[in-house]
């Protein structure tokens, strides 16, 4: 009796073992579950902020490489506006442009550290002409650290020249007192047929008080051929248009006073004072003509009478006549 007793108090003591033993098993298992929970949490939580700076540096690059095109063009307007207020032609057009582009570089860089706590290391590499001459490239290496991210890139970006002063008539006949323009035209007063006379051009003289377009605009008329129908002309004219030339000048050297040049670039037609007289004849009316070295002549085209007055252009006839379908 006393051994069985004995016995089940030994069970019972056994029995209290396992269930303590299973207890404490359960209670680390369930730490070990909450630490590891934890721990994932932890990390999904450490995941989720670096994704999200991630995204946020992504998209300060990204906004930083939207304000570079807008920056170089305030940057050649700037330049531009400088060389027809001087009126002192540049030397080297690209080495300007880079200049003054990565002076407003430095200060969207600083910006962008200021703002966002961001360094971005930024400079122009080449300035160049393509084939669409409204158009500069520029090419810009960037690169930028912040913790443990990094971004390096070389871009091109197009900068569209259209809204820009045009300054060759300011280079050429800026600085005589008859000189003038308003928001959309230049007035050359008697500036343009003493440059003229002073060449030895005949008939320099109906040039006087001569007209021309200050805005580049590229003329929508294309072909060009369509110039010589019904009113297209006019309407160019009238709108001060630009057309694109083998033989005029790019932006790039209109910056240096080249009226001409071996690049792809545009012109403008110079327009004489409106007259009753017909059968006239001087310079042809193209600016790389009329500024370039071979100044050749051209006849009065009429595009344009009202009242006994003509509305005319001075038109190689083979040349820019035959080009704008004025040879009808």
């Amino acid at each position: 009796m006393k051994l069985k007793n004995k016995f089940n108090n030994l069970t019972k003591e056994n029995k209290g073992n396992i269930y303590i033993g299973i207890a404490a098993i359960l209670l680390i298992s369930f730490l070990i579950l909450s630490v590891a929970i934890l721990n994932l949490a932890i990390n999904e939580s450490k995941e989720n902020k670096e994704a999200i700076a991630s995204d946020e540096y992504e998209y300060i690059i990204q906004d930083y490489k939207r304000n570079i095109p807008i920056t170089y063009k305030e940057a050649i307007k700037e330049l531009s506006e400088e060389v027809i207020d001087k009126k002192i032609p540049l030397d080297d057009s690209k080495e300007e442009i880079k200049k003054v582009c990565n002076e407003k570089l430095a200060n969207l860089n600083q910006e962008y550290y200021n703002k966002y706590n961001i360094k971005i290391e930024s400079s122009v590499k080449s300035v160049e002409n393509i084939s669409e001459p409204f158009d500069i490239r520029i090419e810009t290496y960037i690169s930028s650290v912040k913790n443990e991210m990094k971004y390096e890139d070389m871009v091109e970006n197009d900068i569209n020249i259209e809204g820009f002063k045009d300054p060759i008539p300011f280079l050429y006949c800026g600085k005589e007192m008859s000189f003038s323009y308003n928001e959309t035209t230049v007035k050359y007063g008697n500036s343009l047929a003493k440059y003229l006379e002073d060449k030895g051009i005949k008939n320099s003289s109906y040039y006087i008080n001569a007209t021309a377009p200050l805005i580049i605009r590229k003329c929508p008329y294309d072909p060009y051929k369509h110039h010589g129908d019904g009113f297209t002309m006019k309407t160019c004219r009238d709108s001060g248009y630009y057309h694109e030339s083998a033989d005029g000048s790019c932006y790039l050297c209109r910056l240096e006073g080249k009226s001409g040049c071996f690049h792809y670039g545009f012109e403008t037609f110079i327009n004489p004072q409106p007259s009753n007289l017909t059968n006239l004849s001087s310079a042809c009316g193209s600016d790389h003509v009329i500024f370039g070295e071979d100044t050749y002549p051209g006849i009065e085209c009429i595009y344009y009478s009202q009242n006994g007055i003509n509305e005319f252009l001075f038109l190689d006839p083979n040349g820019h006549r035959v080009k704008y379908g004025m040879d009808k």
